[in-house]
């Protein structure tokens, strides 16, 4: 134990149950200068091992602490006994470093969000009026470069502004049947490139209208389809379910093929840059392109989820081959208070309100049919 503790970059320490050092590793020698066989330095951290040793706490026990290395932010100790009678692991984890990397991603967002949005804008639309009366391979070349790069310097400044700024939500009345006919006909050269059938069920029924940014929720649907479509098997089937329950409405997407494994399902999924390893690895070894992304996609879509007060969830389906995502999002409300309506709008939103009152009525006094 003492081998692993030491090959440890956190702080370690162990102590019996009177708070006394019994072993401390080099990081944790540096950050709280404790010493073995005397009281741990912080009093606090003594009485937080007394109060578990007594059955006063409940593991794990967290603590704020000062460092010894000058630290403003100071550092977490993480208190839990350990499977040796009467012995308490003290883990600390210094708050520098994570505050460091938070405030360089910010800035960076802001930096995108700000200095470089209006350039890549002009960049992506300049490209579509580039053309030569007599255009050359280099110039097919080029321009074709050149919309690889706005391809993805677009996706960096929605992600900047999706992650940076919290962009403000619109409150238009949206329908799903538009949205998911116009994000299928914008992905429909990938599903078309792969063979892919789409079936969709649920978009004959009543759904209830959803508030919110129409361009913003309709790029969500887009990401989740063609991220779908992506790690789909070719010639398989895209099946997409809509169904209403109570206040939510809820889109279900399923695909058939190898999407990932259950570490990066549960772990990495929604962080942005999650596949960048295996996105190299496999532009290294497969001539004709990765099939896959960095793992920008589904952080996007979830994040947009977020800003309208919804949710999106992954579940394994039978078998490793099929992955499917649920979309959640509130109906009959907008998801911000709305200072100013109009007759009109105040017309349709008390329209949606009662429409929604009926639905969870007549589901309250759906009889119950015994199997």
């Amino acid at each position: 134990m003492k081998v692993f503790f030491d090959a440890l970059s956190d702080g370690v320490a162990i102590a019996n149950s009177d708070g006394v050092v019994d072993y401390v590793n080099e990081p944790g020698q540096i950050v709280f200068a404790a010493k073995v066989g005397q009281p741990f330095p912080d009093p606090r951290v003594v009485k937080g091992v007394r109060d578990l040793a007594a059955g006063f706490g409940k593991a794990p026990l967290s603590i704020p602490l000062p460092t010894q290395m000058g630290s403003p932010a100071g550092c977490i100790a993480q208190l839990m006994p350990l499977p040796v009678a009467n012995q308490y692991a003290i883990v600390t984890r210094v708050l520098a470093e994570k505050q460091f990397y938070e405030m360089t991603l910010k800035n960076f967002y802001e930096f995108i969000r700000i200095d470089l949005a209006r350039p890549i804008k002009q960049f992506s639309e300049q490209l579509d009026f580039f053309v030569e009366e007599e255009s050359s391979e280099e110039t097919h070349s080029l321009v074709e470069n050149g919309r690889v790069i706005s391809e993805r310097l677009q996706r960096i400044e929605m992600l900047a502004e999706l992650f940076g700024s919290s962009p403000l939500v619109d409150q238009e009345r949206l329908m799903f049947d538009a949205m998911i006919s116009n994000a299928l006909n914008a992905e429909s050269q990938q599903l078309s490139a792969r063979g892919l059938e789409v079936f969709l069920d649920g978009l004959d029924a009543e759904l209830p209208p959803v508030y919110g940014s129409s361009v913003w929720l309709t790029r969500a649907l887009r990401e989740l389809i063609a991220n779908a479509a992506r790690h789909a098997s070719p010639k398989s089937r895209l099946e997409i379910v809509l169904r209403c329950t109570g206040t939510h409405v809820i889109l279900s997407l399923r695909n058939h093929g190898h999407f990932a494994n259950s570490g990066l399902l549960k772990k990495k999924l929604f962080v942005p840059f999650n596949r960048v390893e295996d996105y190299v690895r496999e532009k290294k070894t497969v001539k004709t392109g990765a099939p896959g992304g960095p793992g920008l996609g589904l952080p996007i879509c979830q994040q947009i989820l977020h800003l309208h007060g919804g949710r999106m969830t992954v579940v394994e389906g039978e078998g490793d081959d099929i992955i499917e995502f649920n979309l959640e999002l509130a109906t009959g409300a907008p998801v911000q208070d709305t200072q100013v309506l109009d007759a009109q709008q105040a017309q349709r939103y008390a329209h949606d309100m009662v429409a929604l009152m009926r639905r969870m009525q007549t589901a309250k006094k759906a009889p119950v049919v015994e199997k």
